[in-house]
């Protein structure tokens, strides 16, 4: 099978900027008249940690926003809510909606510079979820965000660069980590049920770890109880645990090269709950550095930026943003300085190395290929290089 992926470089001229190639993808995907009045619309991006500087800029989004009411759309931009507790503000500034939603205003993105309402589409803690039956290796459930469940398309903005985790931040990402609840980013980062050490638990002195527990699930009788089986380990007491000084709260990481394929599954699930046809996906490659926009900095870029994507399939349009990258000569002064063109400069950067032989490992390679077994998508691609004079521009006024 083969899928097309539009695609339109970086090069712009006056009468044609990055926001009217932006235009001119979306037309190409058809969403210009399959958009139909009065259809709810998601624009699934990403707001950025704070301090990281790489993130989407929201003139993108606000773009898309136009584009949708100008085809008679409803549409809203959406996140979900991230793991952590302590990096970034009380909650890692991302672990709630109330604190997600301020930091997401820190970064310009507000309902009226974006012209629509932020959702957070899974909640105050991230646990507003509909688990959906996945038949993968590694789980068998995603816990997928209530707030796609009402949506009549979806369109995956995505801002392409590297994950540590994954090799690549693409679409699958987004789809995979970006539309699920806490369970589901736990799953990828940890193995194993929280354990608790009652020798160095503090007790009823501290109690810390019973407020930032989203499910309630730990009671405090002479030391710290947790209720696994409403337990979605999502590591919030084990980190507010630490800043105590305590480190009573234990939980084991997966192993990198293994993290990959679980956001996959999990991408599986959310495009499954509601079905692929519903489904638009935008890839933008700029700005792009091998960490993940969910980082408190922003890296040095590795390659110039490339141009937008733009596909129906999640896997085709991530094997093809990552071979541009690939191929795109690298950034003098990055950490992939002095790479061929055509290898993986996200293997570079990561350096992530198999635990048996010691080889660097191609994270996005182990990817993309466990996407292609689930049948998430195409590998194989058709690149439609969209070289014409642009189209008449919708009306958005």
């Amino acid at each position: 099978m083969t899928s097309k992926v539009y695609f339109t470089d970086r090069q712009t001229r006056t009468d044609y900027n990055m926001l009217d190639k932006l235009e001119h993808i979306f037309k190409e995907l058809g969403l210009d008249k399959e958009i139909k009045p009065g259809e709810k619309v998601m624009v699934k991006t990403h707001f950025g940690q704070w301090g990281n500087t790489n993130y989407l800029r929201p003139a993108y989004a606000r773009k898309i926003v136009d584009l949708i009411r100008a085809a008679g759309g409803d549409p809203f931009v959406s996140e979900t809510t991230g793991l952590g507790y302590g990096v970034g503000g009380a909650y890692s500034g991302r672990s709630t909606m109330t604190e997600y939603l301020a930091m997401a205003t820190l970064h310009g993105y507000t309902e009226a510079s974006i012209g629509a309402p932020l959702i957070i589409a899974d909640g105050y803690w991230g646990t507003d979820v509909i688990d959906i039956t996945v038949d993968g290796e590694f789980i068998d459930s995603a816990d997928v965000a209530t707030g796609l469940f009402d949506c009549d398309k979806v369109i995956v903005l995505t801002h392409a660069k590297g994950h540590g985790l994954g090799g690549i931040g693409g679409t699958i990402k987004n789809l995979g980590i970006g539309l699920v609840g806490k369970k589901g980013k736990a799953a990828m980062h940890f193995m194993g049920d929280i354990k608790i050490n009652p020798e160095k638990c503090l007790g009823l002195e501290c109690s810390k770890c019973l407020k930032v527990c989203p499910t309630r699930c730990i009671k405090m009788e002479e030391k710290a109880v947790v209720d696994l089986s409403n337990c979605i380990a999502c590591h919030h007491c084990v980190d507010v645990c630490s800043r105590v000084g305590a480190k009573a709260a234990k939980q084991t990481w997966r192993p990198n090269h293994t993290q990959g394929p679980i956001f996959v599954e999990n991408a599986v699930g959310v495009v499954n709950s509601i079905g692929a046809d519903k489904f638009y996906y935008i890839n933008l490659a700029i700005d792009i550095s091998d960490k993940c926009d969910c980082w408190n900095l922003g890296a040095p870029l590795l390659v110039h930026d490339i141009g937008i994507f733009g596909s129906r399939d999640p896997l085709a349009i991530d094997q093809a943003t990552l071979q541009a990258i690939k191929d795109a000569p690298p950034n003098p002064d990055s950490p992939v300085r002095g790479i061929e063109c055509g290898a993986c400069k996200f293997a570079m950067a990561h350096a992530c190395k198999d635990p048996e032989s010691g080889h660097i490992l191609d994270l996005a390679e182990i990817q993309l290929s466990h996407a292609e077994k689930m049948g998430l998508g195409a590998r194989n691609y058709e690149l439609v290089i969209l070289t014409k004079e642009p189209p008449k521009k919708l009306d958005t006024n």
